[in-house]
């Protein structure tokens, strides 16, 4: 299944709640904080896209 912001964004709230509960050993925190900061950095390329998208839709807007 191709990855989202949605399920980027789902699993991090998850991973937040699960190292906020300090539950899990040193190990799998450290591995949910890796996870979490692969998925932070998928989260803020697409939010970059999304608004390099939008400046070009405003700048179409403006051209017409």
């Amino acid at each position: 299944m191709k990855q989202t912001f949605e399920t980027a964004m789902a699993r991090l709230e998850e991973i937040s709640r699960i190292l906020a509960e300090n539950n899990v050993t040193l190990d799998e925190s450290l591995k949910l904080y890796a996870e979490g900061v692969k998925l932070l950095k998928f989260c803020n390329t697409k939010l970059e896209q999304a608004q390099i998208k939008i400046s070009e839709i405003d700048g179409d807007i403006l051209e017409a």
